[in-house]
């Protein structure tokens, strides 16, 4: 008998510390793979009552997605809404003061890949993860991509006759062009990835610019609003999602995809002194799945599988984030340099 008690003893040690250890899970909501994880996080971000957004997202469309979660969940969305580089200086500066605000951060990729890279970051592990393109995620899971942005060269349908579009980055080189074109004036990543891909890249862009001229607009809304109303005919970049949804509103507008075509994803992760964690994963996990089906109401291109075949078709070359920030500053000064067709001294890796 008690050879019997002691062996049952043992056996209840062991459930026991089995069943701690499984409840410890509990104490990191960021790991806790356990069944109950949704309940968990409701309950947890009900206490808290809201998070902080910090996004670069177009206002309407990132409107959308927080009145959803806060319909469904009852836990208020406080937005805080700018460019990309001041996100990602807001978020920096706050950081190294030590002031907590922010709770989640969205972004460009090289902007996430840059507070990942200040180790700013908390890496997640959601269930919602698998249901995204195969091989599009960082490794490191500190950050994820929510839609992917596809570069197209948009056009005025009423400006551009379909016989005279490019079937060649060489084509735009020819008069026909002459005062007819636009680019943004901020896509060094686009153009870092561009010339990697293009083996004259580089020169070609710096002689259409200079041959044919290229009017520089700021913002690719304020572009997508230039071609529309035919004062830029025809824009060499241009996400594909504005293009779509203009032309879902019956704006005169359409595109091409000339190759190569470059694509990178935005991202969404959440810092690490998150001062509402509860609420900003519950957030998480609702951008992966119920913000993706609206997203793509939107006529976004999003990360989510069922977009696979959208943004194959495209055939698209991704930008490397990681690798675009190691010389950033320099891609910026010979992008401006060779978009206003001026010859550059600037040396790149």
């Amino acid at each position: 008998m008690t050879m019997h008690r002691s062996f049952v003893a043992l056996v209840w040690l062991l459930a026991s510390l089995m069943t701690s250890a499984v409840l410890g899970q509990a104490f990191d909501p960021f790991t806790y793979t356990g069944a109950d994880r949704q309940q968990r996080l409701v309950e947890g971000a009900r206490k808290e009552g809201s998070l902080t957004l910090y996004t670069s997202m177009n206002e309407k469309d990132v409107r959308a997605l927080a009145a959803a979660f806060e319909k469904k969940y009852g836990i208020k969305v406080a937005v805080w809404r700018s460019g990309k580089n001041k996100v990602l200086q807001r978020a920096m500066t706050e950081a190294q003061a030590g002031r907590h605000e922010v709770d989640v951060v969205h972004n460009p990729s090289p902007e996430m890949e840059a507070l990942h890279n200040e180790r700013l970051l908390r890496p997640v592990r959601s269930p919602y993860s698998a249901d995204l393109i195969k091989g599009i995620a960082p490794a490191h899971g500190d950050w994820i991509p929510l839609r992917v942005y596809v570069f197209v060269q948009a056009y005025n349908t009423q400006a551009v006759k379909r016989e005279e579009l490019p079937k060649r980055w060489e084509d735009l080189l020819d008069a026909r062009w002459k005062g007819r074109l636009g680019i943004e004036g901020k896509e060094q990543e686009w153009f870092a990835t561009f010339v990697q891909h293009e083996p004259r890249g580089m020169d070609l862009l710096r002689d259409i610019a200079a041959r044919n001229a290229l009017s520089v607009r700021q913002g690719n809304s304020l572009l997508l609003n230039m071609v529309i109303s035919g004062e830029v005919p025809f824009a060499l970049t241009m996400y594909s999602y504005l293009a779509d949804q203009a032309k879902q509103k019956g704006a005169p507008i359409d595109y091409i995809a000339l190759k190569p075509t470059i694509a990178y994803t935005d991202g969404m992760g959440i810092v690490k002194q998150a001062p509402h964690p509860y609420a900003a994963l519950l957030f998480y996990d609702f951008l992966l799945s119920d913000g993706e089906a609206i997203m793509k109401e939107q006529k976004q291109l999003t990360a989510h599988q069922r977009d696979a075949a959208a943004v194959n078709a495209f055939a698209p070359v991704y930008i490397d984030p990681a690798r675009v920030l190691v010389d950033y500053d320099k891609w910026t000064q010979v992008y401006e340099s060779v978009i206003r067709g001026q010859k550059t001294e600037v040396g790149i890796r």
